[in-house]
């Protein structure tokens, strides 16, 4: 176990040595992911399809991390407008909703909508909430319920794109489209399973107890199942189950890495204090982190000319009689 301790202090020094390269090569590969993910499912516009389009746009958001949800919505609404004017009317609007009316005062949490969208690709889309959940607060339900509506309306336009297209006028087209987005059952049961997740594994890693955070992350995996279960049954949605527990199961992995990394904590050395003031009774629980030293390498330098000499003495002690016979005078 020391080793994995070792290891996670020599990759946070690592990382504190080379943040901005890792950071580049980071928003670089989510970019390049996120323009694929979009470009191969709703490709309509031929004109930035191409994998070589992606690739720019990725180079250009790994120097500019800032403009990634923008480039990634321009791109998303080019595709759609060479799709249905209707349907793009209704994109453009929830972008608008979602950039003017929160993005707009946190601009950080920008990154979550992206990151449910390369989730629900990977088929972990419990990934996200339930991380953002050990490390924020539960306003991160917000871009997570954007995130997940905007990967529904993608993956609904790859598949019935043929019946947006085919209703009468751009109204009908408007009316149509944003009925089937509303309607979808499945979006609405896997936005309530994330609302109760992140509910679920904030409470408990706030709490005092020992092992918070793990339990706080197989809890929260089983209230999804339980939450997501319930809905299919209920409102009679299929939905794959298999897929449900691997992907819960790969979450809280990912889930418990990032608790090793991020809150790696000694409960066996933990220490309860008591005192007061005028006013109050004070009891604090203190648990120390997990530290360990990790072992610098020593490279001890042997100058040549040192080496030389050892090499000359060894030559002396094994032939004194020669050299002495060298050195005597004539």
């Amino acid at each position: 176990m020391s080793n994995l301790f070792v290891l996670k202090e020599q990759l946070q020094a690592f990382y504190a040595r080379y943040s901005k390269e890792v950071d580049k090569i980071v928003h670089f590969l989510l970019a390049f992911i996120v323009f694929y993910l979009i470009n191969s499912k709703i490709g309509y516009m031929e004109a930035v399809s191409n994998p070589i389009v992606a690739l720019i746009l990725a180079l250009i958001c790994a120097f500019l991390p800032g403009t990634l949800t923008v480039l990634a919505a321009v791109l998303i609404l080019i595709h759609i407008f060479a799709l249905s004017m209707g349907v793009m009317a209704v994109t453009a609007a929830l972008f608008a909703i979602m950039f003017i009316f929160y993005f707009r005062f946190t601009p950080e949490t920008s990154m979550i909508v992206l990151l449910v969208m390369v989730a629900y690709l990977f088929k972990i889309p419990f990934a996200v909430p339930i991380s953002f959940a050990l490390m924020g607060t539960p306003s991160c339900i917000i871009p997570i319920i954007f995130g997940t509506m905007i990967y529904s309306m993608i993956s609904y336009l790859e598949t019935s794109a043929t019946a947006v297209t085919g209703a009468s006028g751009m109204a009908g087209e408007i009316s149509l489209f944003a009925s089937r987005i509303l309607q979808n059952k499945e979006m609405w049961i896997y936005i309530a399973s994330f609302v109760v997740a992140v509910l679920v594994v904030y409470t408990l890693r706030k709490s005092e107890f020992d092992q918070s955070w793990k339990i706080a992350v197989a809890s929260g995996a089983v209230a999804d199942i339980i939450v997501i279960v319930a809905g299919s049954i209920v409102f009679s949605t299929p939905i794959d189950y298999v897929t449900l527990i691997f992907g819960n199961m790969i979450s809280v992995a990912l889930a418990l890495i990032l608790e090793f990394f991020i809150f790696s904590v000694d409960y066996s050395k933990a220490e309860k204090f008591q005192y007061e003031d005028d006013e109050y009774y004070y009891y604090v629980k203190a648990i120390p982190k997990v530290s360990v030293a990790v072992p610098e390498k020593r490279v001890k330098k042997i100058s040549r000319r040192k080496t030389d000499l050892r090499k000359h003495e060894s030559k002396s002690k094994e032939h004194p009689m020669k050299e002495s016979s060298e050195t005597s005078p004539a």
